[in-house]
């Protein structure tokens, strides 16, 4: 019997990524999100409450940081102008690992889609999403490792490693609206800018 759930707890762990990346430029719903992230042990999420148009929503527990952003700040961000005006709108979702932030001590334990884990190498990533628009080999903005990203079809894909003297290791993958990368919008304009 504990088979099953543990092969139910695995297909939901698997889906999770997929789940999330739908919810990109929807209403934030806590109840939604909490839903998500209960497979991986969270009984509650934040609800944004900043003061400004924007917000950070951690669940450290999950490996999982959202931001989320209201009008008119979405809007300038990404390029549209079809975003819910006075919700806030979910616009990247980052599955995390240690050296991300100083809150998360594990990686993401979820599958991330196409199969990829935590794990894999850049490589790997290639193999899964074809050749990136940006593939900075260290030192680049916040990061010492390769950083790879895409700008796919009304959405953002980046995958930051850190590297030591004998590997590297994934920090953070994120999936985002395009535009919502604010730091390297003037940086790399053709992949992260709306």
């Amino acid at each position: 019997m504990s088979n099953n759930n543990d092969t139910n707890n695995d297909t939901n762990n698997n889906q999770l990524p997929e789940q999330f990346i739908e919810l990109l430029g929807q209403p934030y719903d806590a109840k939604q999100i909490q839903a998500l992230l209960e497979p991986f042990g969270v009984k509650k999420i934040a609800k944004p409450d900043g003061p400004f148009q924007d917000d950070i929503l951690w669940s450290v527990k999950a490996s999982v940081r959202i931001d989320v952003y209201r009008s008119p700040k979405i809007n300038t961000l990404t390029g549209r102008d079809d975003l819910p005006a006075e919700e806030w709108i979910i616009g990247a979702i980052h599955f995390l690992a240690p050296g991300s932030d100083d809150r998360i001590k594990k990686p993401f334990a979820g599958q991330l889609p196409k199969g990829m884990t935590m794990n894999a190498t850049p490589d790997e990533w290639i193999e899964a999403y074809g050749h990136p628009d940006i593939y900075e080999q260290g030192d680049w903005l916040g990061g010492s490792g390769p950083y790879l990203a895409w700008r796919k079809s009304g959405i953002n894909i980046s995958v930051e490693y850190d590297t030591d003297e004998d590997s590297s290791v994934i920090t953070c993958v994120t999936f985002c609206l395009i535009g919502c990368m604010g730091a390297w919008q003037s940086d790399f304009p053709e992949v992260f800018a709306p």
